[in-house]
């Protein structure tokens, strides 16, 4: 009897014991949670061949209906799953434009996105298109530091907020958005009207005490600007983020279209998934509910190259837009007499270059604002012409972006200014050439010195009171991101006379082949290099 009480107490203290413990775990969990982030999707769909960065560089890579696999195979692995989308969404294919951005948002749709962050390129098609997206958009459309006056669009304005904050098995999750400050930098004030876009160190002053007073256990930023290895520019600004909130949790970095699976700036996470969707990047976290913690949190990125199938659901949602735009990029306009190479370019002039500048000239012509020189640069310098019929689809690889044309009266010694600014660019991506005048450069001396001579196209110089009609696209015209900064001043002045013909450059390339019919690859020696006089 004896023997049998003992058991019996020791088994009711294990009992106990037991119980105790289930209760402190019930009280206190360590929850995992896991988001899921796509940037620069530039409205890819499908797969597409990678040029750059070097390290994500190769064929038939990305897409969202490869991510869409990914994301499934995720969430059936993962319950407590966050899905976010970084900006640079709509712009960037045929099937995207013509959908008028509307094909990516019904596939985000679709995948029950829980946030959108606007990018710089959700805005070259102006304020009206991306307000019938944000407006068909179910998952929240995040951009902190944007701020509407009463002339911005009432979509935009209502339904564009700084975060969102969603309960995950118990835990506040804080989905906080920046979009790049950069934006007027590259986009004209019509495309924006009524938006002002603020730094975000101010943004992040102005909306952190408010998110704060939501009580979130975690809080993630998704900002569309990428970390970069100098201080921060006009468009990224993670540096000055990082040094100033080290209560983020983590930082999903985009724009930059690079690949950084994990990185630790000062205490903040960062991870930054490329472009095209040629990743998923994942973050994951593990928050402890009795400390009131994170006690976990790491990154990396799920490579969506062929071994990753499409999602059938994604490419049935798409089909019909993909279908319209696929029509219209086999459509022949005219032929090419011969190659049109693109070796050398930016720097050197090409055939492309030219045949560029022609289109342009002939739209002024057109639309009543004939122009003496264009000052333009090759788009894409992996994409020339081969002998042959040309294609839309053809006129859409020389030319990526919705530019329109602008065309703006400036003296020869204004002239002079703004082709030593683009000087300083030489051997750059941004460096534009010239069509209708001789330009010789000095490049191996310093900036700012590197203009020799400008004259006209027989070589003469220009009178010093002369004033010549400028047309640049509106890219430029927006300062290409600061690099341009003189031009815009010089172009936006009242005696300038600036024409902004809104019409885009691709299209007055495509009119200007059709028209033609046949086209001949030209070179003139509008400009050189090597001068000393």
């Amino acid at each position: 009897m004896k023997q049998s009480r003992w058991f019996w107490i020791f088994r009711g203290a294990f009992g106990l014991a037991l119980l105790l413990g289930g209760l402190t775990r019930l009280s206190g969990r360590e929850v995992p949670i896991t988001i899921l982030h796509t940037t620069d999707l530039h409205g890819h769909i499908q797969p597409a061949d990678l040029f750059y960065p070097k390290e994500e560089a190769g064929k038939d890579l990305g897409g969202l209906a490869r991510c869409a696999t990914a994301i499934q195979r995720i969430r059936a692995e993962t319950p407590n799953c966050l899905l976010v989308d970084n900006g640079d969404t709509l712009q960037g294919t045929a099937a995207s434009f013509m959908s008028g951005g509307l094909m990516m948002i019904r596939a985000m749709n679709q995948l029950r996105y829980d946030a959108w962050v606007l990018g710089n390129h959700d805005f070259d098609w102006g304020a009206g298109k991306l307000a019938r997206c944000v407006e068909a958009s179910q998952a929240p459309v995040l951009a902190a530091n944007l701020r509407c006056d009463p002339t911005a669009p009432k979509t935009i304005a209502d339904k564009v907020r700084p975060f969102v904050v969603k309960e995950v098995d118990g835990v506040r999750v804080a989905l906080l958005g920046l979009t790049t400050p950069g934006v007027p930098n590259w986009s004209r004030p019509r495309l924006i009207r009524g938006m002002k876009f603020e730094p975000s160190v101010e943004a992040l002053q102005r909306v952190l005490p408010e998110l704060k007073h939501q009580k979130p256990d975690i809080i993630v930023l998704a900002a569309h600007q990428g970390h970069r290895n100098s201080p921060d520019d006009h468009a990224n600004e993670i540096f000055s983020i990082t040094s100033w909130f080290p209560e983020l949790a983590a930082i999903i970095g985009g724009h930059t279209h690079r690949v950084m699976p994990e990185l630790m700036l000062r205490d903040v996470l960062y991870s930054q998934a490329g472009h095209w969707g040629s990743s998923l990047g994942r973050l994951d976290f593990v928050y402890d509910t009795d400390q009131r913690k994170l006690v976990s949190r790491k990154s990396k990125l799920v490579r969506t190259d062929a071994s990753v199938s499409q999602d059938a659901e994604i490419l049935a949602l798409a089909k019909q837009d993909l279908a319209v735009a696929g029509r219209e990029l086999a459509r022949v306009i005219g032929a090419a007499t011969e190659d049109f190479p693109i070796a050398d370019a930016p720097s050197r002039e090409t055939p492309v270059h030219n045949l560029l500048c022609e289109a342009i000239l002939d739209r002024c012509q057109r639309a009543g604002h004939p122009a003496d020189i264009v000052i333009h640069g090759v788009l894409n310098e992996h994409a020339g012409l081969k002998k042959g019929p040309i294609t839309v689809g053809d006129c859409w690889s020389l030319v990526p972006f919705e530019n329109f044309i602008g065309v703006f009266e400036a003296t020869s010694a204004q002239l002079r200014e703004i082709l030593e600014e683009n000087a300083a660019q030489y051997s750059r991506d941004h460096f534009t050439g010239v069509y209708g005048m001789k330009l010789a450069l000095r490049v191996t001396v310093s900036r700012g010195q590197r203009v020799v001579s400008v004259a006209d196209r027989d070589g003469q110089p220009f009178s010093p009171d002369q004033r010549l009609r400028v047309a640049v696209n509106s890219f430029d015209l927006a300062s290409a991101g600061t690099r341009k900064a003189r031009l815009r001043t010089i172009a936006d002045a009242p005696e300038a006379k600036l024409v902004e013909i809104d019409y885009p450059v691709r299209q007055a390339l495509i009119d200007f082949i059709t028209a033609k019919k046949e086209i001949s690859p030209r070179l003139h020696g509008w400009w050189r290099t090597g001068a000393t006089r």
